[in-house]
């Protein structure tokens, strides 16, 4: 539900990451053949790259775990999530690894990171989007 969440809210920058020819890079633990079906069905239009091993989520330091997932802070943000509509459907891949929202570039250069401490803990776009200048038209 929470991955679902993301995808949408990033869509709706999308134009502007566009615009600043940020593209849009997802990293999940699944197989492709459930990225595609993730990617089909919430219409996420950047790229798309599997991880299975969570090699990427431990190079970026991103935080796993059983209460991660499903500890009280995780409990509160998917009433909420589900409040907005959004629910939980068919899982995939490694249900307790969280992620994170990092911009990078140009170069090596880390502009904005971000790693969610449990489920449901995503970045604030408008931080990303003052962090990274993506308010110049």
């Amino acid at each position: 539900m929470f991955a679902r969440q993301q995808a949408a809210v990033l869509m709706e920058i999308k134009n502007k990451t566009d615009q600043a020819g940020i593209a849009l890079v997802g990293i999940g633990s699944a197989k492709p053949d459930q990225a595609k079906t993730f990617v089909d069905s919430f219409a996420f239009e950047g790229e798309i790259y599997c991880d299975p091993r969570l090699e990427t989520f431990k190079a970026f330091g991103l935080n796993r775990g059983f209460f991660k997932t499903l500890g009280p802070a995780s409990l509160i943000k998917g009433f909420s999530t589900m409040k907005k509509g959004f629910r939980q459907g068919k899982s995939a891949g490694d249900l307790w690894q969280q992620g994170g929202l990092f911009v990078i570039g140009p170069g090596n250069n880390i502009q904005f990171s971000h790693r969610n401490q449990f489920a449901g803990d995503q970045a604030d776009l408008s931080l990303v989007i003052k962090n990274i200048n993506l308010n110049k038209e």
